[in-house]
């Protein structure tokens, strides 16, 4: 009679289920696509911070275990044993736990592999050096080679060791993540997007639009921290306002709950930006700064839409084609929005965003 998994000894289990290299296959990002589809709709709403794709079936070209690992980051204060026992439940299993970390496996049958094999790897969010390891190999193609070469002189005397296999790679793992994070930095905090541009030319709009693209996103427009009657511009209100707006941006960086910070205003001089940034707590946060920009025909345009339908003044077109000119000396991406829709510039920001 075949024994189970669970009455098998740790060296049964590792003659039963032994190192294996294969090829890259372009199948394993389908295998996790649709693992992850799952994973989102069996998890409660708001559990998974991000979910990834880890390990050397990440990386492209260089041979791997055929073996899927999915890393999920769960909100702090997130009950991991609830997590845990909604995987069970869906067919995982747990094989090692502590207070701040779980790990799991789906494919692994008395009979060996099944055809797809996962592992998940389940922390709190900020507990993720795998992406650093990741995204170092895949950008750096000689060390990913040489990681294929070391994991090759190391299979078959590790064969039917797997602990053995993992910490032989260790050294080598630690040194690279730690290159990467050199490199990278905060590649994987929150987001903080910083857009200006001069009135009408589609800030809130587009900055609207983000904020239900992005997940777990915050938007905040600058005019609403001085929204007052009459409408004064002095050296105590200019002062005040960008108080109220770093008081608010840096509550949404240290608020767990947000992942990306959308802030729009005029920002039409550099020490506006400069001041701005300068207040901020942004050392887990990676920045974009982008001015919106477009022609003088485009601009009034817009405007004059604006002003017929009431939202506007008149005295603003002078005012806002005067600011024009500036933004080309600012230290901002440019996106011309003269024929774009807000959808399409709110998806330029996240393609400019994802280039960082």
């Amino acid at each position: 009679m075949r024994k189970s998994l669970s009455e098998m000894s740790l060296e049964e289990l590792w003659r039963l289920f032994p190192i294996i290299l294969a090829d890259h296959r372009e199948e394993w990002k389908t295998w996790y696509t649709e693992e992850k589809e799952l994973l989102e709709r069996i998890l409660p709403p708001g559990t998974a911070e991000r979910i990834s794709h880890v390990g050397s079936t990440a990386v492209g070209k260089i041979k791997s275990k055929p073996i899927v690992d999915i890393l999920i980051e769960v909100m702090p204060g997130t009950d991991m044993g609830e997590v845990c026992d909604v995987l069970c439940e869906n067919g995982w299993i747990c094989m090692s736990q502590s207070e701040e970390r779980m790990s799991f496996n789906k494919g692994y049958t008395e009979q060996g592999f099944a055809e797809k094999v996962f592992h998940l790897h389940l922390r709190y969010s900020g507990d993720h050096d795998e992406l650093y390891f990741r995204d170092y190999l895949n950008e750096h193609t000689d060390i990913a080679e040489n990681y294929e070469q070391l994991k090759l002189a190391l299979w078959k005397r590790h064969e039917h060791d797997r602990d053995g296999y993992t910490e032989a790679k260790g050294a080598f793992v630690r040194k690279y993540t730690a290159e990467a994070k050199k490199e990278y930095g905060s590649r994987y905090g929150k987001r903080l997007y910083l857009i200006g541009g001069p009135m009408g030319v589609g800030k809130t709009t587009a900055g609207q639009i983000l904020k239900r693209s992005l997940s777990k996103c915050v938007f905040l427009d600058g005019d609403w921290c001085w929204d007052m009657d009459p409408f004064q511009v002095t050296e105590e209100t200019k002062q005040m306002v960008i108080e109220n707006i770093c008081v608010l941006l840096n509550n949404f960086l240290h608020c767990t709950v947000y992942q990306n910070i959308v802030f729009c205003w005029v920002m039409h001089q550099q020490k506006i930006l400069d001041e701005i940034i300068s207040r901020l707590d942004t050392e887990k946060c990676r920045i974009l700064k982008v001015s919106l920009v477009c022609t003088e025909k485009a601009l009034r345009e817009r405007l004059v839409k604006d002003i017929e339908e009431g939202v506007r003044k008149e005295d603003v077109i002078s005012r806002s084609l005067s600011y024009l000119p500036l933004y080309d000396k600012l230290d901002t991406v440019k996106i011309d929005v003269s024929e774009k829709s807000a959808e399409k510039i709110a998806e330029e920001i996240i393609r400019t965003a994802d280039t960082l």
